[in-house]
């Protein structure tokens, strides 16, 4: 590791008058055979520098061996980045090992290109947009033996030897997924990369009586398989992963006689394919092959792998102009349009997009034949635009599976959330959820359109399949304090402080103050929704007794230009769009001073004229109260299912905080605290055990309920409402002061 297996001498800093590209390869180990693919990347570069480079530029190729071991995968890829200063990492090779590296490289918003490996995990723009993949996924090619399977041999029954890791398991998703429970898979064996042989696996799968033998291997794992199935005598219809079908690594050490008939499928044509290839193309692929890498078979499949990602990646840095910053580099590899690079099969196009980082979709069957492979059947794509809806596939398994086993399937991890009424903060905050944290069978949020935080809590109290739901922390302390639940502290626990809801008052203005309501006629919004709660708590603390009207406010705004109600109350997350399409010269915002009574459950805070241009002067702001919201749920027991589902959430919600605070989500996200308290209720106990094992607090630091965070000496609290509740501290501590 000390030196690099390829590349010259480094300046001082990248960029300059060099394109320094990364890359780790397995040189050694296991997975050595893959090494040819570094050797002919590294002499394609040096055939792009001898023709005077991109742009002038010279390509300087860096590639360590890390003997596909995901430590040393991180050992290296770590010095590219932190010491040879590369402008991106480039095909290094492996399931295990590139995703040992991806949140790294991600973080680093260094581009990941072109990985060497069909895991699907590589498009996934959203998740990870600094990272590329290049062939065509594990699971897009075993949808299309798939295919093959259902159109040719309906009736047959699998068996299938794969690698334990992410790569095999990749391929046997995509075939389970392809066959729907049409054709069943009567054994499945996996073995490990650090195994001697394979014979025990191989017995077990030829005694299980199946006709059809799916073997998602690598190249070592490839060679015994196959040659272990010529000395039992067993002669299934044989399937062979792409990874491993090149002559001269696999077939030939198998022996070409015991390799006969196996089927695979490629999208890139055989070195010594001239035909197919075309004598343009094929003239080209051998002078560079001759020329520079003499030493390497032209059948070997690695090789021309290497050629086609090399020739991607020169496309890539062409298209770049003069702007070789990795934003750019990322921005052009993920606006490929229609392209054919030549000893690609014919017909397969190249297509990427922001939202689409798969970078090779299609395939064509192929049969092993005379010693090579022999192209048949139609160019197919192994992505069906249908398959990428959870509801169609679940309604294909519908017909191939029990209908109790589906349901059991679907439900086991669905989590039902109660929200609020349409167009609400909940609502938007619950179809936040939805979108990031839904993961196909793993975990489906199903927000369910409620009424607010008084029916939030009966309903999940009381209402089969309702897990948890977002409900106003002063809601829970007013059942409390009125007796409306008994024993409600013991029956109720929260998973996290989700955001602070500022109070609207909406009136004319001739009502300059809260004191002015006293008597008048006030909408409240219903009497199931946390308006209504907080409204009446805070008139109730105030010592005002309005006239309540019980109506949704966005409905009351003709009521109260008419004059029939004096005022709309509205508690919600800001801005409200009903609100800001107001454009009203009668109408304004009604200040609610933060008095003494409303300290103990109230957050102070504003309302602007960024929130509300229409209703607030430019560079002014309207000074309110806000409300907590709470995630919250009922008291399941640890060993319930019902807690099982629950940690499901905690766990995956919590991980991607994060990512529920960036656009478009709802801003209201950015105020979250996960490790916020609230006084007077217990935390669920999974998402407790959470932050103590992800977010451990120093020993003897507190937690502020406004922010979540632990304050260190001298640091200023993150939480902006908290920030103005300690001005608002100083501000009057210096009034009092002054009298």
């Amino acid at each position: 590791m000390a030196t690099p297996a390829f590349g010259q001498g480094l300046p001082a800093s990248p960029g300059a008058n060099e394109i320094r590209i990364g890359n780790t390869m397995p040189y050694t180990g296991p997975a050595s055979a893959y090494g040819v693919i570094g050797k002919v990347m590294a002499a394609y570069f040096e055939k792009v520098n001898a023709e005077g480079g991109i742009r002038g530029r010279k390509i300087n190729f860096i590639s360590y061996d890390d003997a596909y071991n995901p430590t040393k995968t991180m050992e290296a890829t770590r010095k590219l980045v932190e010491e040879d200063n590369v402008l991106f990492i480039l095909a290094s090779l492996g399931t295990n090992t590139s995703q040992a590296v991806h949140p790294y490289l991600n973080a680093k918003k260094i581009p990941q290109l072109f990985v060497a490996s069909g895991a699907t995990m590589w498009d996934q723009p959203r998740d990870f947009p600094w990272t590329m993949g290049f062939l065509p996924s594990y699971q897009t090619e075993a949808h299309i033996y798939s295919q093959y399977l259902l159109e040719n041999h309906p009736r047959s029954k699998v068996a299938v030897l794969y690698q334990d890791d992410g790569f095999g398991k990749d391929y046997l998703k995509g075939l389970k997924d392809g066959l729907g429970g049409k054709i069943p898979i009567v054994a499945e064996a996996p073995y490990k990369v650090t195994d001697v042989n394979i014979d025990a696996q191989i017995a077990k799968l030829k005694a299980s009586g199946a006709d059809v033998f799916m073997q998602f291997t690598t190249p070592k794992f490839a060679t015994m398989a196959i040659k272990r199935n010529a000395e039992l005598g067993w002669k299934p219809i044989h399937f062979l992963a792409s990874v491993s079908e090149s002559v001269s690594s696999v077939m030939v050490p198998a022996g070409v006689e015991n390799a006969e008939g196996i089927m695979s499928a490629m999208y890139r044509l055989e070195g010594e394919d001239a035909q197919a290839a075309g004598p343009a193309v094929f003239r080209e692929w051998s002078a560079f092959m001759e020329r520079y890498v003499p030493s390497i078979s032209k059948s070997n499949g690695q090789a021309v792998y290497a050629y086609l990602n090399s020739r991607l990646v020169i496309e890539v840095l062409k298209n770049c102009g003069d702007d070789f910053s990795r934003e750019n580099i990322m921005k052009q590899a993920r606006s490929i349009k229609g392209l054919q690079i030549p000893m690609m099969v014919p017909g397969i196009l190249i297509n990427t997009s922001a939202s689409d980082h798969a970078t090779i979709e299609q395939m064509r069957m192929m049969r092993f034949t005379g010693g090579h492979w022999q192209f048949f059947g139609p160019v197919r794509s192994g992505i069906d635009p249908g398959t990428v809806s959870e509801s169609f596939k679940t309604i294909f398994k519908y017909g191939t599976a029990t209908k109790r086993d589906l349901a059991n399937q679907l439900n086991a991890n669905t989590v039902s959330l109660m929200t609020g009424s349409f167009g609400s903060t909940y609502a938007q905050v619950g179809a936040d959820l939805a979108s990031v944290l839904d993961n196909g069978t793993h975990l489906r949020i199903l927000p369910v359109m409620g009424r607010g935080s008084v029916q939030a809590v009966a309903d999940i109290l009381l209402l089969r399949g309702v897990d948890v739901g977002i409900v106003r922390k002063d809601t829970l302390a007013y059942l409390d304090r009125k007796d409306f639940a008994k024993d409600i502290r013991n029956q109720f626990v929260y998973v996290a402080k989700m955001f602070n809801e500022e109070m609207h008052v909406l009136a004319p203005r001739t009502i300059a103050s809260m004191k002015d309501l006293d008597g008048k006629t006030v909408v409240v919004d219903l009497p199931d929704s946390s308006t209504f709660v907080t409204a009446i708590n805070v008139f109730e603390r105030l010592g005002i007794r309005p006239h309540l009207i019980y109506q949704e406010p966005r409905l009351a705004l003709d009521m109260l230009r008419k004059g029939e109600v004096d005022a709309i109350v509205a508690i919600e997350g800001k801005p409200l769009q009903w609100l800001n399409q107001i454009n009203d010269r009668n109408l304004h915002l009604v200040p609610v001073e933060y008095a003494k009574t409303l300290q103990e459950e109230y957050l102070p805070s504003k309302l602007s004229s960024a929130d509300y241009p229409n209703l607030v002067p430019e560079g002014g702001s309207v000074e309110t109260v806000a409300a907590e919201a709470v995630l919250a749920s009922y008291n399941w027991a640890p060993n319930s299912d019902r807690y099982r589902r629950l940690s499901l959430l905690v766990d995956t919600m919590f991980d991607k905080v994060g990512q529920l605070q960036r656009p478009p989500f709802h801003p209201k996200w950015k105020e979250m605290a996960p490790r916020a308290t609230i006084s007077g209720w217990t935390r669920f106990k999974a998402a407790q055990e959470w932050l103590d094992r992800n977010m451990p607090l120093a020993a003897g630091s507190a937690v502020s309920s406004a922010s979540g965070a632990a304050p260190t000496p001298g640091a200023a609290p993150q939480d902006p409402l908290y920030r103005e509740f300690l001005e608002w501290r100083a501000n009057r501590a210096k009034a009092s002061a002054n009298r």
